[in-house]
């Protein structure tokens, strides 16, 4: 940067919509809850969830009873239990007024108590020798892992009662937990876990939840600070042509771009396990607001540097960049690297990435895919490109056909696309619509060692024979009786994995498998021929031992088909045992 050339711009008497969206990182003080309180801040950025009504509902229920209740609020690190009772404190004082309220990971009474020492204190009326003693009102908000390590203390023989509660509500398992609110029980429930950050409809995933705080960011309202700090500074700025987080801002301020966010957040959670709560998406958004170059800079050094900014830093800075190009900034942007558009393999995509390198004339390819207002200093750039930066500006087209489309490039996986319908279609308990993956599965498990004759499955045994095919006969059904319907037509509550049936009607066995969507990915490959190598069977052990359970459904115990892969004109036997005279028989068959 050059430090003596400043255009004669005081940059001293300036504030920056930067300082503002601090309040969004996680190391924000706005990132810490406390039960006692509630600022004018979270109140504006408090978003409604389906979580919400029915947590709402079991304490409304609870405190008209007569009787105790201890309502447990479980869940991960940072999903919004805590936030949710301090709004819950806030809002209805007078209903939570009949309720003690815990927060395990904030709160202690000694500072030589751990929080299990805290937790037995706190629910020493809810002990088995004091369980119906007492008519106190508690509320708990608990993560899934201090709640286990409880139970399992050395202070868990003297609650037994919530023990049993737990396990038939099943509170720590992967299933989804039926919590509906039951006077006649002491204690009560609800699971953040259970309520994913987004739903699933038939058409697409998405999530009103991100949505909203997305909207609550940028929408014109007196109380939202940081759009009143944009209309207050970014318009007025003198750099305001050529800043980036302005641009940005600008940026969010679209539907299609906050669709898009939403989109690549979901994808990644379902394709990584990305474990995502509130609190780490308000950093996302700081973070595709502001690049990491201006993140520890003082207002007057960011307006200084962006006075002076190149086009190849401004690109660096552009939402696209800071999401796609910073996987060390969070876990989140480590998982979006991974589905950057630009490592998409297209053909449509790489005759648009050679007409870009050979053209001279890129604003008419500019303009007929991005949809950007003309007034903008990124059109500056990409319809007169430097020739040193055209890989970034290739980069930087390609993201944004992804964010503001005037004509879209196909950039979707739709692997990923087909492996979210038949989440849908599996948490909906629609059979017909599953007919498609049980069938591809079922196709898979039969090719999973190798391709065999019909309703035959190669046999692994010991060392991988190049000579010797060792296969059995299966015949395997799709089993659909533990298939639960939802009359529901948008899901909150669903398991993020296909479990799917398989049985032999003749054992009387049925055997099932979750499907993640990588192994889902995998076994679309393997239908389709590919042989999974053992880094493959190594990382989805898990289909490996399915695989084992549904070979001893077969009639390897009566016979074994062997071919000869090196006998010319190839030689088939069939290696059987007659029970009947005991004996065993080996035959050729062709």
């Amino acid at each position: 940067m050059n430090k003596e050339k400043n255009h004669g711009i005081n940059y001293e008497k300036y504030t920056c919509l930067i300082d503002d969206l601090e309040m969004l990182k996680e190391s924000s003080n706005e990132a810490v809850i406390n039960l006692s309180e509630f600022s004018d801040f979270k109140k504006y950025m408090h978003v409604k969830r389906k979580v919400e009504e029915e947590l709402y509902e079991i304490i409304e229920k609870s405190s008209k009873s007569n009787n105790a209740k201890l309502i447990l609020v479980c869940g991960g690190v940072g999903d919004g239990k805590s936030h949710l009772i301090s709004y819950l404190k806030n809002e209805y004082p007078e209903m939570m007024s009949k309720f003690k309220l815990h927060n395990d990971a904030t709160e202690s009474f000694e500072p030589n108590k751990t929080s299990i020492d805290t937790l037995n204190d706190i629910l020493e009326d809810f002990s088995d020798s004091k369980l119906y003693k007492n008519k106190n009102k508690v509320i708990i908000a608990i993560n899934l892992g201090a709640l286990s390590n409880f139970i399992d203390s050395e202070y868990g023989n003297k609650f037994l009662e919530l023990k049993k509660f737990i396990k038939e509500k099943e509170i720590l398992d992967l299933n989804i937990s039926e919590n509906k609110y039951s006077d006649e029980s002491v204690f009560q429930f609800i699971n953040f876990s259970d309520y994913k950050i987004y739903s699933l409809t038939k058409e697409k995933a998405k999530s009103n939840y991100i949505k909203n705080i997305l909207i609550n960011i940028v929408k014109k309202d007196p109380k939202n600070k940081f759009r009143n700090s944009y209309e207050n500074k970014c318009l007025s700025c003198k750099v305001r042509y050529k800043c980036p987080v302005k641009f940005n801002y600008e940026m969010l301020m679209k539907e299609s771009v906050q669709e898009t966010t939403i989109d690549l957040l979901i994808e990644s959670i379902v394709k990584n396990k990305l474990i995502v709560s509130t609190r780490s998406v308000l950093n996302f958004i700081y973070d595709l607001l502001i690049n990491s170059k201006l993140d520890n800079m003082k207002c007057n050094e960011i307006i200084s540097y962006i006075d002076d900014i190149e086009c190849n830093e401004f690109l660096d800075c552009l939402f696209t960049s800071n999401i796609f190009d910073h996987r060390e900034r969070s876990s989140i942007l480590e998982s979006i690297n991974k589905i950057d558009p630009i490592i998409l393999e297209s053909e449509e995509l790489d005759k648009l990435i050679i007409k870009l390198n050979i053209s001279e004339n890129t604003e008419k390819i500019f303009n007929k895919y991005i949809k950007l207002e003309k007034e903008y200093y990124l059109n500056e750039i990409m319809i007169n490109p430097n020739k040193e930066i055209k890989d970034k500006i290739i980069n930087t087209f390609i993201r944004l056909n992804l964010f503001i489309p005037n004509e879209k490039i196909d950039l979707k996986d739709k692997m990923y696309i087909e492996f979210m319908k038949n989440m849908y279609y599996f948490n909906k308990g629609e059979k017909k619509e599953l007919k498609e993956i049980y069938k591809n599965v079922k196709n898979a498990i039969y090719n999973w060692n190798g391709d065999c004759e019909i309703d035959k499955i190669n046999l692994s045994i010991g060392k991988n024979q190049v000579r010797y095919k060792l296969s059995q006969s299966l015949e395997i059904k799709s089993d659909l009786n533990d298939l639960k319907e939802n009359e529901n037509d948008e899901l909150f509550k669903f398991n993020q994995n296909i479990i799917l049936n398989y049985k032999n009607e003749n054992k009387g066995e049925s055997y099932s498998i979750d499907i993640d969507f990588n192994l889902y990915d995998l076994l679309m490959r393997v239908k389709n021929g590919y042989r999974p190598n053992n880094n493959d069977k190594y990382n989805y052990i898990n289909f490996v031992e399915f695989i084992n359970k549904i070979e001893r459904l077969g009639n390897q115990n009566k016979e074994i088909f062997v071919e000869d892969r090196f006998e010319l004109n190839g030689g088939k036997y069939k290696f059987t045992y007659d029970e009947d005279f005991e004996e065993f028989k080996f035959i050729k068959v062709n």
